[in-house]
C-alpha cells in the first residue's frame, strides 16, 4: 500500500498497479449510470429495428420457397423481436434511479428480462424441432433456392453488424439483458448459416431432407442458447459475487492506503447497471473518529472513481475486532 498524502484520492489512475487492474476489467458499475443508460437505450433500439427487418425479409422468402429451414429461422427472428422489445423497455426501467420504494434501484429487472428471453428461446426450439421432424418424415423440395440464399446472406450481414454493437455495449455496461439479447441474435446468425447449408443441399442436390435436418440442428442450438441465457439470469437474480478479478481490484482500491491495515468481509453483487459493494476496513485503534472518517471517505472515493454506478459501504473497525452476523461473515 502507498500513502495517499502526495496525490489526490480522486485520481486512482495515478496509482500504477490499480490503473493496470482497471484496464483488464469490464462489467456492471464501471460507467456513470447516465452513460450506461444511453448506451443500452441506443443498442436496444438497434435490436428492435434489426428484428423487424429480419422478419420482413424472411417472411417474404418463406412464402416463395416454403422452406422449413426458413420457417424455423422466421420463428426464431419473431421471438428475437419479442425479446428485443422486452429488453428495449426493460433496460430503461432498470436504469431508473433508486427512490424511497426501491432503495437498491430496479436493476434486477434486467435479470427478469433475461428469464423471459430464455423461455422464448426454449419455446422456439421446441417449435422448430416439431416442424423439422414433421418435414423430415414428409420431405418437400425447396423452391427459389437462389433467392433464399441471397436473403439469408443479407440477414447474416445485418445481424453481424448488430452483434458487434451489442458486444461493445456488453463490454462497457455488463448488461445481462443485452447479453441475453445478444445470445438470441447470435443463435439467429448461426441458424441463418445453417439454413444456407441446408437449403443449398435441398435445392441443388437430391438430398431434400437436408432442410429438415438443419432445422433439427437449429433446435438443438437454440436449446443450448436458452440454457446459457437462463444461467446468466440466475447468476444475477441470486446475487452471485462479482468475478474474483473485480473483487481483487475493489479490495486493492479500498486498501490502497497504509493506514488501512486490512480489508475484510468484502461482499458484492450486480443489479442491472449497478453494483452494490460492502466491506469492513481494519484501522489502528489510536485514530480519532474524524481521522477514521477521512480515511474511509477517501477509500470510498477510490472505489467510486472506478465504479461510478456503485453503492459503496465501508465500515471501519479497530484492528482485530469483528462484528455482525457470523452467518454472513466471509473473513477475507
Amino acid at each position: 500500500m502507498t500513502d495517499t498524502a502526495d496525490h489526490s484520492c480522486d485520481t486512482p489512475e495515478l496509482h500504477d498497479p490499480l490503473a493496470a487492474g482497471r484496464a483488464n476489467i469490464s462489467g456492471p458499475g464501471r460507467l456513470a449510470p447516465e452513460t450506461a443508460a444511453r448506451i443500452t437505450r441506443r443498442i436496444t433500439s438497434y435490436s428492435v429495428i434489426v428484428g423487424i427487418i429480419l422478419i420482413v425479409l424472411k417472411f417474404v422468402i418463406w412464402r416463395e420457397s416454403d422452406s422449413v429451414g426458413i420457417l424455423s429461422s422466421l420463428v426464431h427472428s419473431s421471438l428475437d423481436l419479442i425479446a428485443a422489445l422486452a429488453t428495449f423497455f426493460g433496460v430503461r426501467y432498470a436504469a431508473r434511479a433508486p427512490d424511497a420504494i426501491h432503495s437498491y434501484g430496479r436493476g434486477k429487472a434486467e435479470g427478469f428480462i433475461a428469464v423471459l428471453q430464455a423461455c422464448l428461446v426454449f419455446f422456439s426450439a421446441a417449435h422448430i424441432l416439431e416442424e423439422g421432424i414433421e418435414r423430415f418424415m414428409e420431405p418437400q423440395a425447396v423452391q427459389q433456392g437462389g433467392a433464399v440464399l441471397m436473403v439469408m446472406v443479407i440477414a447474416i450481414c445485418i445481424t453481424a453488424c448488430l452483434l458487434m454493437a451489442q458486444t461493445y455495449a456488453i463490454r462497457s455496461t455488463g448488461s445481462v439483458a443485452i447479453k441475453g439479447d445478444r445470445a438470441h441474435f447470435l443463435a439467429d446468425m448461426a441458424s441463418n448459416m445453417a439454413v444456407i447449408i441446408g437449403v443449398s443441399f435441398a435445392a441443388f442436390t437430391p438430398f431434400i431432407r437436408a432442410d429438415s435436418i438443419v432445422a433439427i440442428m437449429i433446435a438443438g442450438w437454440l436449446a443450448f442458447t436458452g440454457y446459457r441465457v437462463a444461467k446468466m439470469a440466475f447468476t444475477q437474480l441470486m446475487d452471485r459475487e462479482l468475478p474474483d478479478t473485480e473483487r481483487d481490484y475493489i479490495r486493492a482500491l479500498a486498501g490502497h492506503d497504509d493506514r488501512i491495515i486490512a480489508v475484510k468481509d468484502l461482499r458484492t453483487r450486480a443489479s442491472g447497471p449497478h453494483v452494490h459493494i460492502q466491506m469492513h476496513a481494519h484501522l489502528s485503534e489510536t485514530l480519532t473518529l474524524i481521522e477514521a472518517h477521512d480515511i474511509i471517505t477517501a477509500a470510498e472515493q477510490r472505489v467510486l472513481a472506478a465504479f461510478p454506478a456503485a453503492d459503496v459501504t465501508i465500515h471501519p473497525d479497530p484492528c482485530g475486532h469483528s462484528h455482525g452476523n457470523a452467518r454472513f461473515r466471509r473473513g477475507d
